[in-house]
């Protein structure tokens, strides 16, 4: 039984049995009161989200300082993608609604979180070219399996529906690996070594492609897969997070 056939049937499964947790609910994701027509939260809730504020140009960590544009870590090894588009600061409530939307399956946390990041790409593109594809950072078969669904993937689809760019399903997991979560920065960075795989390098020679994530922490991931993409071929990377937590 192949990778690629057990992801989709698995992701077959998921979408039959919740498909109705993608549709908008009507009210708001916090507060419970009146949504905006174009997103489930309310006008007040959605401004009262933690705006990410003066950050690195490159991997987007919080600085303290308004005189730089670059963190430390950057500096010393510049990242193989080229600009990170984050819409808040990992705290409360992102933090709350980012790790129900991941772990307890509230669909319509991420939806709206990806609609309203969507409204904020726009803007960040306004002028520039958007990316030629988005691609979700993608789980190892066993961990897609155990989850039921990828949080990245329906972010994906969320900012391709919105913004018209097509999704490449060409990104592979091939090693599974120890969580994140739990690991030091070193440890994150070896830890993801070789892990990631691209199954048709000819679909994105010379594209640029946004990469898409939930959540920014050491970068690791970022760079890990980055480099996995310019090597088959991408043009320039970018990473697109709804969140980025201070180191």
């Amino acid at each position: 039984m192949t990778y690629t056939f057990i992801v989709n049937l698995r992701r077959l499964y998921h979408q039959r049995k919740t498909v109705s947790n993608h549709l908008l609910t009507g009210s708001c994701i916090l507060c419970s009161g009146s949504a905006r027509p174009d997103v489930d939260l309310c006008g007040p809730c959605a401004d009262s989200l933690p705006v990410l504020g003066r950050h690195c140009q490159y991997c987007a960590l919080p600085l303290a300082s308004h005189c730089n544009l670059v963190c430390g870590e950057c500096l010393r090894q510049p990242p193989s993608f080229c600009r990170t588009e984050a819409s808040w600061s990992y705290q409360f409530p992102v933090a709350q609604l980012v790790s129900a939307f991941k772990y307890q399956r509230k669909y319509s946390y991420g939806q709206a979180l990806a609609q309203l990041m969507s409204q904020q790409l726009a803007a960040a593109y306004a002028g520039q070219t958007l990316p030629d594809m988005v691609v979700a950072a993608p789980l190892h078969w066993r961990r897609y399996w155990h989850r039921g669904f990828n949080q990245s993937e329906l972010l994906a689809r969320v900012y391709s529906n919105q913004l018209h760019i097509r999704v490449f399903h060409g990104l592979q997991r091939r090693r599974s690996t120890p969580s994140q979560q739990s690991l030091t920065a070193d440890q994150r960075k070896h830890n993801l070594r070789n892990a990631f795989h691209v199954l048709k390098p000819s679909a994105i020679t010379g594209k640029c492609i946004a990469l898409v994530d939930d959540v920014m922490t050491t970068g690791a991931t970022a760079r890990e897969i980055s480099q996995t993409l310019l090597n088959a071929g991408a043009g320039e990377v970018h990473i697109w997070v709804l969140a980025r937590t201070p180191l």
